[in-house]
């Protein structure tokens, strides 16, 4: 007998895994958990008769719910948008709910495809296949020998976002598809969700939540602290969802994972993310250019970006407001060219925006109208570069992904 160890992990697994702990920051707990969901899918011995995964993910606003659907989307599909979103404050009126399931022929409105129609959902799939991108697409995965090329079956993600927001009848449908897999449109057509992962995020219990984070200073407590409240919000939160959703109804998913609250170390490591985010728009755009941001000036971006009753979103507005507005003010008087290197610090309590020229592109003999984007950072910066420090910082730059969207 060979004994197992409980160390190892499938590759795509791992590699969803560490995309996930990278874009959405401090919910490591999140990431384990999902991961071992996904290894049930991956494995193939999941109920054939019920969804592939059902979760629900619950939490302060601005934590990184929609974002790890974002991440699962981009793992399965290549595609960090490969997935159907449902906004649950559209359906907050009974009568919205023609819109998922259609109306009867001969109704108004009943020409219209409903949002939850068979090819809405597969539709992800079939591009993924084509582009050969994800997992989906990738000849050695465990997905590709379950969904093989010429095989009827598609997977897909379906996100029901603050679904707390939707009306009752909304929760009745969920019921049916979440349990036996399968639903009937108003026109009579069948929808099977057994090949589906549904993910429903939740903002319940909010106000507990904002109550407590106002006590405890959240950015700047003690780790001891900051566990134990989180530990509360868990249990407030965990109250607050039973009495607000039928037990029935919280009985049918496989998981409800709690997003914990941000810390200043998180805001931190998310400011890189969203600086690198920044950085890669600057070397993608008409005329490339660098950008280098201080310690002091993160510092202060984080300070005034905190506010943990909102998560990450006020973090992002802060940099909009204080990095990419300026530069492209400074862009469009023609004060920042081609190949500059912007370098951003905060002194006398303000940001301060300093530039070393890049080449001169006019007079240099060199032929650079040739050279493309990419070229750009790695063959000829552009720019003057007698240390090299300059080129450390466009080929680390030109590493990060094309990666943008808010932190939900």
């Amino acid at each position: 007998m060979i004994r197992l160890s409980t160390g190892q992990n499938n590759e795509q697994i791992h590699r969803f895994q560490k995309q996930m702990n990278r874009m959405v920051v401090g919910q490591e707990t999140a990431s384990h958990t999902i991961a071992d969901s996904l290894s049930r899918l991956v494995a193939g011995i999941q109920d054939s008769e019920r969804p592939l995964l059902t979760m629900m993910f619950t939490g302060p606003t601005g934590v990184g719910k929609t974002e790890t659907v974002r991440c699962l989307a981009e793992t399965i599909f290549g595609d960090r948008r490969a997935f159907t979103r449902i906004n649950c404050q559209e359906f907050s009126a009974h009568y919205n709910i023609s819109k998922l399931l259609g109306s009867p022929p001969g109704y108004v409105g009943g020409e219209i495809r409903p949002q939850l129609a068979q090819e809405n959902l597969d539709k992800h799939h079939v591009k993924s296949i084509e582009n050969g991108s994800g997992m989906i697409s990738e000849v050695d995965s465990h997905l590709h020998r379950m969904y093989p090329v010429d095989s009827e079956k598609k997977m897909s993600i379906i996100l029901f976002d603050e679904i707390e927001k939707a009306h009752p009848k909304m929760w009745n449908t969920l019921l049916g598809i979440l349990e036996d897999g399968h639903l009937v449109l108003a026109n009579n057509e069948e929808v099977n969700f057994t090949n589906a992962i549904i993910i429903l995020t939740t903002n319940v219990g909010s106000n507990i939540i904002s109550e407590e984070l106002t006590q405890s200073h959240i950015g700047f407590s003690s780790g001891i602290d900051s566990e134990k409240m989180d530990r509360d919000i868990e249990e407030a939160v965990q109250r607050e969802a039973k009495k607000v959703f039928p037990m029935e109804f919280l009985n049918r998913f496989d998981n409800i994972i709690p997003f914990n609250t941000l810390k200043h170390d998180h805001l931190c490591k998310i400011l890189d993310n969203q600086i690198s985010r920044v950085h890669y728009r600057a070397l993608t755009s008409n005329e490339p250019f660098l950008i280098e941001v201080s310690s002091r000036a993160k510092e202060e971006l984080v300070k005034q970006g905190t506010d943990p009753e909102y998560g990450a979103r006020p973090l992002n507005r802060v940099i909009e407001t204080n990095v990419v507005t300026p530069v492209s003010r400074y862009i469009c008087s023609e004060q920042i060219r081609r190949g500059d290197l912007v370098m951003i610090d905060f002194i006398d309590n303000e940001f301060v925006f300093m530039k070393e020229p890049g080449v001169d592109w006019e007079t240099d003999p060199r032929p650079h109208s040739n050279i493309s984007k990419p070229q750009w950072t790695k063959t000829d910066l552009g720019i003057n570069d007698d240390g090299g420090e300059k080129e450390e910082i466009a080929i680390e730059a030109s590493k990060v992904l094309a990666y943008s969207g808010d932190f939900e």
